[in-house]
């Protein structure tokens, strides 16, 4: 079993993990299971889910990408066909998070690549705010987990299929390029991969070079 706890100020976020956490279980898809709940007005929260099987993406050996690129590609695509979903976090609230990260100095420099670093967080966001209106018009709403990064994904190390996915605090209706931008970029940093395996996989291979770009860059403003 896991547990992860909070303190007061964080129990509106760790209930609505708990609850996408227990939404996406009742879909068959992998991942953890909601075990139990602890909560205490003055100590904040606890939720212990049961242990994802597997070691996560970013352990994986480099001869392994491949096949694990293909597996995660299908149980993305999965992913966003599912229905019927409760959560949602519509692109005006996520540009907000970022405009308020942003006001308060909170973007973490480690979350930017070296250019971004090379300008101010207000520029980055400027950036964002004059490329909404084309990401909007072409807006494509599906179950995204949020944070698609390869610690959030976990494999058999055998099969290579993949057994879970954890994390799931951000889960929601979005663009279905939140989880493409972020996944992408990640194979690219974390594993030196061409992408082109996980994009066949998931039926995407040739991606908006536009929505992948501004993805990339609204979410390390949302941190802080």
């Amino acid at each position: 079993m896991f547990a992860k706890c909070c303190a007061p100020s964080g129990v509106a976020d760790l209930t609505a993990e708990r609850d996408r956490i227990t939404w996406l279980a009742a879909t068959g898809l992998p991942s953890a299971t909601v075990v139990d709940w602890f909560e205490l007005s003055s100590d904040g929260a606890c939720l212990v889910t049961s242990a994802v099987p597997g070691v996560p993406g970013d352990s994986l050996p480099p001869e392994s990408h491949e096949r694990a690129m293909r597996s995660l590609g299908v149980v993305l695509r999965e992913l966003h066909s599912l229905t019927n979903c409760p959560f949602e976090r519509p692109l005006a609230d996520v540009i907000a998070t970022a405009t308020d990260v942003v006001r308060r100095g909170a973007v973490n420099p480690a979350y930017l690549t070296d250019e971004w670093r090379r300008l101010h967080p207000t520029e980055l966001l400027d950036q964002v705010v004059a490329e909404r209106p084309y990401v909007e018009s072409v807006l494509e709403p599906v179950v995204c987990h949020g944070d698609a990064c390869l610690p959030n994904i976990f494999f058999d190390p055998e099969t290579l299929e993949v057994t879970g996915l954890i994390d799931l605090g951000r889960l929601g209706v979005a663009d279905r390029y939140t989880d493409l931008a972020l996944t992408t970029i990640q194979l690219h940093d974390e594993w030196s991969a061409d992408p082109a395996p996980f994009l066949e996989a998931y039926g995407v291979p040739d991606p908006d070079p536009r929505r992948l770009h501004f993805f990339r860059l609204l979410d390390p403003l949302t941190w802080g």
